[in-house]
């Protein structure tokens, strides 16, 4: 088979391409697109179709090049290489695979990549907007739905940007558990002692679930911040598992 052919593939495969194409890809597209996202082909075959997709730079060659992120392949460095492969063609692209990007990030479960390229593209300020945006439009009613913002939330904590912190602390009283988990998490990395305050404020609420508190308790060792004026009030409520010296420091038994 010659070089097209092994890149865009045999005439058995007309009748896939077809459906991939009526689902809104152009057919050269479209046959890009099966051989960028076969996890089971050759790394040779993928890598081509990737970087082919690249060079057509289109919105819709974009969409196709991103799906890259939707799964792996059993070879870590191929994967990972590939996927870096996948985040250098976008910020070459610059400003046009923003679009895509946004829409890639509201549908799909894989935020590293894409957000690490917007960020490239965009400078963390706006990229800020971007995530903020996006996970304040999310209902996550879902499974799906959840665990996609719960990593959007993820990505977002890396950025050390007031507006982070104040999502975060919006998110402590939050229905669900993980986003709770998730702004405990985001206001302890902040570093400051001060958020000792707010991890001991949720840790002494009594409706907070044993797992919140445990996430606490953990945090609060890992960063030995002592919270001696709340001693006493934690001490009521500590599991076995735990103690609290007189300095206020928090430790594992």
């Amino acid at each position: 088979m010659g070089f097209f052919g092994r890149l865009f593939g045999s005439g058995g495969d007309a009748e896939q391409e077809g459906r991939t194409a009526k689902a809104g890809h152009s057919p050269q597209v479209a046959r890009l697109l099966k051989k960028a996202s076969n996890k089971f082909g050759q790394a040779q075959d993928r890598q081509l179709a990737l970087t082919s997709l690249a060079e057509l730079g289109t919105e819709e060659a974009i969409e196709a090049l991103l799906q890259r992120y939707t799964f792996r392949i059993e070879q870590t460095i191929g994967d990972e290489e590939e996927k870096r492969m996948v985040f250098e063609s976008l910020v070459r692209l610059g400003p046009p695979a923003v679009p895509p990007i946004l829409r890639f990030l509201q549908t799909q479960n894989a935020p590293f990549w894409p957000a690490k390229a917007l960020t490239e593209i965009v400078g963390p300020d706006q990229t800020v907007t971007h995530l903020m945006t996006l996970i304040e439009g999310m209902e996550a009613v879902f499974d799906r739905d959840i665990e996609r913002k719960v990593e959007l939330v993820s990505n977002l904590r890396e950025f050390k940007d007031p507006r982070v912190r104040d999502m975060l602390l919006g998110f402590l009283k939050d229905d669900n558990e993980e986003f709770r988990v998730q702004a405990l998490e985001g206001l302890a990395d902040l570093g400051s002692e001060e958020m000792g305050d707010v991890l001991v404020e949720r840790l002494l609420d009594e409706g907070e679930t044993q797992r919140v508190k445990t996430a606490i308790l953990n945090l609060l060792i890992d960063r030995r911040w002592k919270v001696k004026r709340h001693k006493e009030s934690i001490r009521k409520v500590i599991p076995d598992a735990f103690w609290i010296d007189d300095v206020g420091v928090i430790h594992r038994r």
